[in-house]
């Protein structure tokens, strides 16, 4: 695969003596939109984590822009990971522009004047700037943390189930704007256990602690068996 800006060799990683993931393969190309998907437990955000640099893989390697991202701590300037948001601190003071001109400060470190004013234009939270984190509703604050994303203009997003607990509206907004930046040569991976509207994702990564399949969306989300056996029976 040429242009591959994200890529799983051999990945195991483990908590307590106990693999979250085991044997991981994976490419990820410029200009590509993937959607990560499993039941809860299955590693994803291990996967998601392990890419950003978070977690040190048990063994195996990851690469993310021909880097170790565990060893080269400067790459994580160029990918843009948005946490699930139950792992955020609601209770923060932080309003949504501070928290998306955080994005376009990371930005700036790499030369690049990002506006964040685009940013909350294109995802429709311009009109928050000034409310609270803890104010928003969960549509509202998944927005907010993909603008943030979008003010870093990184190579890569790493997005974790943004789409939990919001409406149809915002969970459109957020897809138009990540279908823009894939056409601009940029990875998005992007995990759920449900299945969205598989329509804008090139590829699906079918997961459960190892790839039970990567491929077109058709061929994996039709595949009753496969969805079985990745679901655990309870497709």
């Amino acid at each position: 695969m040429s242009g591959v800006l994200v890529r799983a060799v051999d990945l195991h990683v483990g908590y307590n003596g106990e693999l979250a993931l085991e044997g991981v393969e994976f490419a990820g190309a410029a200009g590509e939109m993937v959607l990560l998907m499993g039941p809860n437990g299955a590693g994803k955000s291990t996967l998601l984590k392990t890419f950003v640099g978070l977690i040190r893989p048990t063994r195996g390697s990851v690469e993310v822009l021909g880097s170790d991202p565990w060893v080269d701590r400067s790459v994580r300037r160029r990918v843009a990971y948005v946490p699930q948001q139950r792992a955020l601190v609601l209770s923060s003071p932080l309003r949504v522009i501070d928290l998306v001109e955080m994005g376009a400060g990371v930005s700036r470190v790499r030369g690049h004047r990002a506006s964040f004013e685009d940013a909350m234009e294109r995802v429709g939270v311009a009109g928050l700037r000034n409310k609270r984190l803890s104010e928003l509703s969960g549509g509202q604050l998944a927005r907010a943390l993909i603008a943030r994303a979008l003010a870093q203009d990184p190579d890569v997003y790493l997005l974790d189930e943004p789409f939990e607990s919001i409406d149809r509206p915002s969970e459109e907004a957020v897809i138009s704007a990540l279908e823009e930046e894939k056409r601009r040569g940029k990875h998005v991976l992007l995990s759920e256990h449900h299945v969205p509207d598989p329509t804008p994702f090139d590829r699906v990564l079918l997961l459960n602690r190892r790839v039970i399949m990567v491929g077109k969306p058709f061929d994996v989300l039709t595949d009753r068996r496969l969805l079985f056996e990745a679901y655990n029976g309870k497709w």
